[in-house]
């Protein structure tokens, strides 16, 4: 099941993408958005409601255009179902796509307002659409793909009307072009690559600190406390603990505790 702030199952859309990539395009595909009067939160609930639409619009418009549908379930923020439904008619229709949107936008409302009160047909449009942008609305706007409990026996959040007419004039997809589109809309963002650690510098104990005493001592003939004093920037005498305290905190090392349970 999916809801606005929920997610679907990775199988399930791709179920959903590979029936959409299925489907023949034609210049007469409608896009309705569809809200309830009432607070309805269950699918299983929502759903006989939307049937009794479709029923009611197939008696008609079914005995003179090849119509069919499809639609998803989804939850606005207040978690009330509504739907998106996806008209469209196969064959020659008489009208032109402009006319016929306008009498379908007619006969949906009219049943609609029948089967909820309380609406306004602000949230209840109908306009033509285009198969190639219809995927990225549905899939972006309402889905986000994850882990669900087991969806056996629960109703979908997406079905078709009249298969029949849906199958016969379907395309072959194969599993490339559905993962593909899966990809583009779900791409798997990647962890950005860990900083290497810049190597630490030279740990220093008591005797690396003799050793370096001797070399200035010896080479640059320098006084060993100016040294120090110089430095660290501090006036006085510094012990060689505090020493390779600064030292080493210098080069990215933490403090240590030398042997005699100084701290380094």
């Amino acid at each position: 099941m999916c809801k606005f702030s929920d997610v679907c199952s990775k199988p399930s859309i791709k179920r959903f993408i590979k029936l959409w990539l299925s489907l023949k395009e034609t210049p007469y595909w409608f896009h309705q958005t569809l809200t309830l009067g009432q607070q309805i939160e269950d699918f299983g609930v929502a759903k006989p409601i939307l049937e009794k639409l479709f029923d009611s619009l197939e008696v008609e418009m079914g005995k003179t255009h090849d119509m069919g549908a499809v639609y998803i379930m989804a939850h606005q923020e207040n978690d009330r179902v509504h739907f998106h439904v996806v008209f469209f008619f196969y064959g020659t229709p008489a009208e032109t796509p402009e006319n016929l949107a306008a009498i379908l936008r007619r006969k949906v409302w009219k049943r609609w307002k029948k089967l909820n009160s309380g609406l306004n047909h602000t949230g209840n449009r109908l306009t033509i659409r285009t198969k190639g942008n219809g995927l990225w609305y549905l899939l972006t706007n309402h889905l986000t793909v994850g882990k669900t409990g087991k969806e056996k026996g629960k109703p979908s959040w997406y079905g078709i009307r009249n298969k029949r007419l849906i199958e016969a004039n379907a395309s072959p997809v194969t599993m490339k072009q559905v993962q593909r589109e899966f990809d583009r809309y779900f791409p798997v963002i990647k962890p950005a690559a860990a900083v290497a650690k810049q190597p630490k510098g030279v740990f220093y104990d008591r005797r690396k600190l003799a050793d370096l005493k001797g070399y200035l001592e010896y080479r640059d003939k320098q006084d060993w406390e100016s040294f120090k004093r110089a430095k660290t920037g501090r006036k006085g005498k510094i012990g060689d603990a505090d020493f390779i305290n600064f030292l080493n905190a210098q080069n990215g090392w933490k403090t240590v505790k030398m042997d005699d349970g100084k701290t380094l």
